[in-house]
């Protein structure tokens, strides 16, 4: 059912890929508003750091909207995928950056999300905002031209700003039976880092994604970029599923969006949207997804990649067997448009069940530790002991994203 569930989302992902215009100026637009509704004064909206595709998505709409609603949106980049949970958990950011491994890994509480602000809560997608090709970048003159040729003493840059980075880094070694010591680990402090000591010939691979400005940065440079092929699934089953054991939430695909180096090359790729609490008004999710819809024209050449952010991306995401569950408000208007199914009824209930399970025991694992005088804090190995213990005890110790990739 697995292989079933990635082989549609493959569809997915070549339905939904498609390259956007270039960044260009626009005029004066006639915009759709909804005259009845009262927006709020304000609200934050939590991206990735500047010079990501996602950061500068969110740059493009909330200008528009916010010279149509006039109800100011800011964007606040966070500097890594733990403090987006965070800040969307504390009610910092109405609205958060959120792909299917960041989910997976939140809800398993992995590394910085082991704490009480960033740990499992009941979130909700409501729409996607790309998908994002991510993948293995050597520079243009390096001697190495394939994923065969990572071997002992490769130096390979390692962000453990965001935990989806540190798993591009695990997969990679993983495919090529290699242990972390095997290799040279270059750690960095940032994802912008990431790509920057690769340029500076202080690596020889980073993982990162070919629509960040890192990349077109990188590609401009005077040794280029270039990136190295995920191979297919037969090539080589026994490496795949143990690459694959780790790189959960993600479709192998041909890029089509990003630098000119990527474009054909087969990466995996994942379905990014924002997220917002569960308990979000739905009226306001309603609304704001409305919005977006009917005002995608006055937007989408503003940013490259802003062609991504529409419903028929989120319906194709919803047919081929979605990953996170929807909010209501967005619900709400699939079925105002008639997009709505009972099979995505469905799905939604287990997703929905699953999530508020898994955030039901975070806070009785972490009232458990308190109790026991253990301060929950990520790293500090007394407290993931016991919440892997907890997972274990009732019947969660399966990675939360396994499960939701097995569902029927």
């Amino acid at each position: 059912m697995v292989s079933n569930r990635r082989a549609t989302l493959r569809a997915l992902a070549a339905s939904a890929l498609g390259a956007g215009a270039m960044l260009v100026a626009t005029g004066p637009l006639a915009l759709a508003n909804a005259a009845d509704y009262e927006w709020p004064p304000t609200f934050n909206v939590v991206t990735p750091v500047v010079g990501t595709g996602n950061h500068s998505l969110a740059v493009a709409w909330s200008a528009k909207f916010s010279a149509a609603t006039g109800s100011r949106v800011a964007v606040l980049p966070a500097q890594n995928g733990f403090a987006r949970a965070a800040w969307l958990n504390t009610g910092e950011g109405r609205l958060a950056l959120v792909q299917a491994s960041d989910y997976f890994d939140q809800m398993d509480a992995v590394q910085g999300y082991a704490s009480k602000a960033a740990g499992p809560t009941d979130t909700r997608l409501i729409h996607i905002n790309m998908v994002a090709p991510w993948g293995y970048a050597v520079r243009g003159d390096s001697k190495i031209k394939s994923i065969e040729d990572i071997g002992p003493g490769t130096r390979i840059a390692l962000a453990k700003s965001s935990s989806f980075l540190v798993s591009g880094v695990e997969a990679l070694l993983a495919y090529r039976g290699l242990k972390r010591e095997d290799v040279q680990l270059v750690e960095v402090g940032s994802y912008g880092a990431n790509t920057a000591v690769l340029v500076e010939g202080r690596v020889d691979v980073t993982f990162t994604s070919p629509l960040s400005g890192t990349s077109y940065r990188a590609e401009a440079g005077p040794n280029g970029l270039r990136w190295l092929e995920l191979p297919a699934a037969n090539k080589d089953p026994e490496a795949w599923a143990r690459y694959r054991s780790i790189m959960t939430g993600y479709v192998r695909n041909k890029a089509s969006s990003g630098v000119k180096s990527a474009i054909g090359l087969n990466m995996d790729h994942a379905f990014q949207g924002n997220h917002v609490r569960g308990d979000e008004d739905p009226e306001f999710v309603y609304q704001l997804v409305k919005w977006l819809d009917e005002n995608h024209d006055s937007f989408k050449k503003d940013f490259t990649h802003a062609h991504m952010l529409s419903v028929d991306n989120l319906v194709a995401f919803l047919e081929n067997g979605a990953l996170q569950p929807l909010h209501e408000g967005a619900i709400r208007y699939l079925k105002e448009k008639g997009l709505w199914k009972d099979g995505y009824q469905a799905r939604q209930d287990k997703l929905v069940e699953m999530a508020q399970a898994r955030a039901k025991a975070f806070k009785a694992a972490m009232a458990e530790a308190e109790q026991k005088g253990i301060e929950v804090q990520p790293g500090n190995a007394p407290w993931m002991a016991l919440w892997t213990d907890y997972r274990k005890q009732h019947g969660m110790g399966e990675p939360f994203g396994r499960q939701v990739l097995s569902m029927q």
